[in-house]
């Protein structure tokens, strides 16, 4: 299945087409149903199975890996919800891959934090809720059936919703053109006045909603997605190592580096219920920094061919920078931060 992905990968990087065909062959193979309920038509999967999966699945396409990791993020909220008659009725439809569904929850953690005004707006009346705003980054924008997002209440409480896509006052807005993934169709819905009932609440109100139910920024699943990156980069590498033996030396290197890695974060996933968030950003922080110096090695060791549109490393190179991004925390990005600012080596 890697294999096929992976050769539907370039045509999905060149053309910015949704991966609809990665996410057939996910669904043939039982994967959608992943983390979802045995009595909601899905199953049970080991944490550290889905790692391994999500290494392979980036590795061969980050698109399909990004896009997938959104989709299990809004799973992951109806599922932790499933008492609510909304999601028992949704649970098996995502299962059967029937539906597809994705969050806009970055506004509620990292995205638009320094404004003083909420990015989304609640407003509770007798049967429901009222939403206005702006949810900033919502990836399958114009695919999804489903999202998950939230808003916040006049006292200062956040709440998570599961809102229709076809609901009244919701407008999608365009996709951004960006560096790379853009086949993730990227981009911001307006909400004007939205209307859902009670029901529709897949959380009580909480000062910090999105710090219970999984899905949460600098959580171990975007780690996971940056190191199978770095795989990919790292197994390029060592190719091109094969008959060069002055990049032995560095191959070899972070081949240990990343294989340190991928056991050390095997590991944290059967203790993920347990982790506290320092350690798991740490683990983001050094996944980050690897994927990072494993595409530019992997450039540099490709000299002006893996310069050129189209080329692995190119793409490796470009996908690599969506970390600084993505999910990323300030200790995070403060870690990048200071590694850029360090005093090179030669002077």
């Amino acid at each position: 299945m890697f294999s096929s992905i992976a050769e539907l990968a370039v045509h999905t990087d060149r053309t910015g087409e949704w991966p609809v065909r990665q996410f057939e062959a996910l669904n043939r193979a039982g994967i959608l149903a992943w983390g979802i309920p045995e009595n909601f038509q899905g199953e049970s999967t080991p944490a550290t199975e889905i790692a391994r999966f999500y290494l392979d699945c980036s590795a061969s396409c980050l698109t399909t890996a990004f896009v997938l990791s959104q989709r299990n993020a809004a799973v992951s909220r109806l599922v932790a919800a499933r008492n609510n008659p909304l999601a028992e009725s949704l649970l098996p439809r995502l299962a059967r891959g029937e539906i597809f569904a994705t969050v806009g929850i970055s506004h509620l953690s990292t995205s638009r934090q320094h404004l003083q005004r909420s990015s989304v707006t609640l407003l509770e009346t007798d049967s429901g809720y009222r939403l206005d705003g702006v949810v900033p980054w919502v990836t399958g924008v114009h695919h999804a059936d489903l999202l998950v997002t939230g808003g916040t209440l006049p006292d200062g409480r956040q709440l998570l919703l599961a809102l229709d896509a076809t609901t009244p006052g919701l407008e999608r807005g365009s996709a951004a053109e960006m560096l790379a993934l853009n086949a993730s169709d990227t981009g911001h819905l307006q909400l004007r006045n939205v209307y859902v009932p009670h029901e529709a609440a897949l959380t009580e109100p909480s000062n910090s909603v999105m710090k219970s139910g999984g899905g949460g920024t600098g959580s171990l699943t975007t780690s996971t997605i940056a190191l199978g990156v770095a795989g990919r980069a790292v197994h390029a590498l060592e190719h091109e190592a094969c008959s060069r033996t002055e990049l032995q030396s560095e191959s070899n290197k972070l081949r240990e580096e990343w294989e340190a890695m991928v056991e050390e974060l095997l590991i944290a996933e059967e203790q993920s219920p347990t982790m506290e968030i320092l350690t798991t950003q740490t683990l983001r922080a050094r996944a980050n920094s690897l994927v990072l110096r494993a595409a530019q090695a992997y450039l540099t060791a490709t000299k002006g061919a893996g310069f050129i549109a189209g080329h692995l490393a190119e793409r490796t190179l470009r996908e690599a920078m969506f970390f600084l991004v993505w999910s990323c925390p300030q200790p995070v990005a403060q870690a990048a931060l200071r590694q850029f600012a360090c005093t090179p080596s030669w002077t």
